[in-house]
């Protein structure tokens, strides 16, 4: 784009040396002169479009991150009895050690994405994503089966959302044509996870994706009419939707989801009731009050659930209510500011991806709070720098590299 502007910067005052009567190739060599020296044309173009780290997204990723750590390393230490500096030396050998591993790992992998040329999602969409869903197909082929569902599947099932942005920014401009494109290609990803019943990953991804394509509609990506679309593209997801539904009702005789996905389900609808599904919540949420009163330690069965599943639960009940909702405030403020970020970007495809990222992260947040509270069914979602899990922690850094790749390159290139 530089060399396009430059290019047009010469032709138009060669133009003007041809109007006052020179020749072609003198117009050409004058206007070529009047650019000026070309290394300090360089340097000074440089000055304005030279990347530039957004310190503030940086400083925010690093607090939370130290943040989780903390509160990580808070719980193990709640899983040993007091006996002052064995204590500590227990808990940072036996989880804290294996936590912060991860986290500086997630560092590097974030830097170093942070240094490469995000628009290669753009151009390259197509391969991306059939990449991510290669993927995860893989998971389902080669993968043990954990709890009757593949493993990795949901980490794998976790980076489709930068490629789809890239196949929404690919499609743009086709019109209608575009949007089917982009909504078959969302379609194809969601399919897969329901068919192995991943649930709770699904409705994540396809949240995000859903109010990504609805971004792209309002920036008239796939036509001026606006209302048009949106109205069209919900009668094609509930149509695709029934179809779903009646598929799978085919499939399994009647019944659309496993009988364990059932009981969760109505364990949430009516609490109290499957007393099997509600006791690792119920008992979260007592040690967390127990441990504060001193009363007992965590065992170590407990205390990788909290980890991992009931975090914020149990934070809630050992910190203190008004600890807790300082905590959530914070988390909240920093997915706030984010989606600012995301929002500001004025490159098409800087703002589909980064918005894309933060919103992937923030519907996981939510979620996990959600079902840490029992407002969702329990199931496969992560709290991002927060909860337990090296995979994860990995996949929350993916996301903050693409972000940052982002906000570094908003200087140099202006869609």
């Amino acid at each position: 784009m530089v060399l396009e502007e430059v290019e047009a910067h010469i032709e138009d005052q060669k133009l003007t040396f041809q109007a006052e009567g020179v020749t072609d190739i003198e117009a050409e060599e004058a206007a070529v002169r009047e650019m000026g020296d070309p290394v300090e044309a360089g340097v000074a173009l440089d000055r304005v479009h030279r990347p530039k780290m957004e310190w503030s997204v940086l400083a925010g990723i690093l607090f939370i991150s130290f943040m989780g750590a903390a509160l990580q390393i808070i719980v193990i230490l709640t899983s040993y009895p007091p006996d002052g500096a064995g204590r500590f030396q227990r808990a940072l050998f036996q989880g804290a050690g294996e936590y912060t591993a991860a986290m500086a790992a997630g560092l590097f992998l974030m830097l170093i994405i942070c240094w490469l040329d995000y628009s290669l999602l753009g151009k390259y969409a197509p391969a991306f994503w059939m990449s991510a869903n290669a993927l995860m197909v893989l998971c389902i082929a080669a993968g043990p089966p954990v709890n009757g569902r593949p493993l990795y599947l949901s980490q794998s099932a976790s980076l489709l959302i930068p490629f789809y942005a890239g196949i929404l920014y690919y499609f743009r401009g086709q019109k209608q044509k575009g949007l089917i494109k982009s909504g078959i290609c969302l379609g194809i990803s969601i399919l897969i996870l329901l068919y192995n019943y991943m649930l709770s990953v699904a409705a994540v991804v396809g949240m995000t994706g859903l109010i990504l394509i609805h971004a792209a509609i309002h920036r008239r990506w796939f036509g001026s009419q606006r209302k048009k679309l949106y109205f069209r593209l919900w009668i094609f997801i509930i149509l695709t939707g029934a179809l779903v539904i009646f598929a799978f009702a085919l499939k399994t005789g009647g019944s659309i989801l496993p009988d364990y996905q059932l009981l969760r389900i109505q364990a949430w609808l009516k609490p109290g009731s499957y007393l099997d599904y509600d006791y690792t919540a119920s008992a979260a949420a007592e040690a967390g009050t127990a441990v504060r009163e001193g009363a007992f330690s965590l065992a170590g069965n407990m205390l990788n659930e909290i980890r991992n599943s009931y975090l914020w639960l149990y934070v809630f009940r050992y910190m203190g209510t008004w600890k807790g909702i300082l905590l959530t405030g914070l988390v909240a403020a920093f997915w706030i500011y984010l989606l600012h970020v995301a929002r500001q970007q004025k490159n098409q495809l800087g703002y589909i991806v980064s918005l894309g990222c933060v919103l992937f992260l923030t519907i996981q947040t939510i979620m996990y709070i959600g079902m840490n509270l029992g407002i969702v069914p329990r199931g496969s979602v992560f709290m991002p720098f927060i909860s337990n899990g090296g995979s994860y922690l990995l996949i929350a850094y993916f996301y903050m590299g693409i972000i940052l790749s982002v906000c570094r390159n908003s200087r140099v290139v202006k869609n």
